[in-house]
């Protein structure tokens, strides 16, 4: 289609147009034209490129990779990142969905608090990978005064039982919160029908059943406890079981 303008009208004499050319408009629009596409190509680059690397209101850039068990058997493990600290255990050869801060690390440990030896560290690269358990570190032995210092707090603990009121075996996801403690302890396990479980917790911790959205929440680094617990642990509830529902 052409942009040539239609030739005017004229009832008179012809009058010669100064410097004016054959588009529509001001007398220079390639210029012009050519100036609006830039800004709009520079505008829409900046925009893709925002996109391709959102950022969380902190600050830190996350990334989301599978996390999966290869040592061969269960085991708790500990995640440490900016805004975020939690142990957590995992079966044999499970494999969880993450979205951990770039920098984060990924520890084993005994209690979900202290880190026995590092196993990996999260970076960039590994976005959208498989990250395995098995990178050939050796786990610190406890020292004996780590041993009895574990013992003594142990023994604080308020023993508790979860039991499952069902005929069929039901998989649980059970996340704690402890007074004073900055991350959470994630246990996942099978009961079997009308089976029990014992757990030991300190008075006040709050203990959640999650479900696959709130493992997922849990597994990014953030926190369930703003809403109602499963249980609080009360002194009372010493060798008590709870059904679980």
């Amino acid at each position: 289609m052409s942009l040539l303008c239609p030739p005017p009208l004229h009832h008179g004499p012809t009058i010669r147009s100064t410097k004016t050319n054959r588009y529509c408009g001001s007398k220079k629009p390639m210029k012009t034209n050519t100036l609006i596409i830039l800004l709009l190509s520079v505008s829409l680059c900046a925009t893709a490129v925002s996109a391709q690397t959102p950022l969380p209101a902190n600050g830190e850039k996350r990334i989301t990779f599978m996390l999966k068990n290869t040592l061969g058997y269960s085991r708790m493990f500990l995640a440490v990142g900016p805004g975020m600290a939690y142990g957590f255990s995992m079966g044999k050869r499970q494999t969880v969905p993450c979205n951990w801060p770039v920098g984060s690390k990924l520890y084993f440990t005994q209690d979900g608090k202290t880190g026995t030896g590092l196993i990996l560290t999260i970076t960039a690269a590994d976005e959208g990978k498989t990250l395995t358990t098995d990178t050939g570190t050796t786990e610190l032995a406890p020292t004996a005064a780590e041993v009895l210092a574990k013992a003594k707090v142990s023994a604080q603990k308020v023993p508790v039982r979860l039991r499952n009121p069902g005929l069929l075996p039901q998989r649980i996801t059970l996340i704690s919160y402890e007074p004073g403690e900055v991350g959470n302890g994630t246990t996942g396990c099978v009961l079997a029908p009308k089976g029990t479980k014992a757990f030991r917790f300190p008075v006040g911790t709050k203990l959640y059943l999650a479900d696959n959205e709130q493992v997922d929440i849990v597994m990014s680094g953030k926190r369930i406890d703003a809403g109602k617990p499963f249980l609080t642990v009360k002194t009372e509830d010493a060798n008590k079981a709870f059904d679980v529902k």
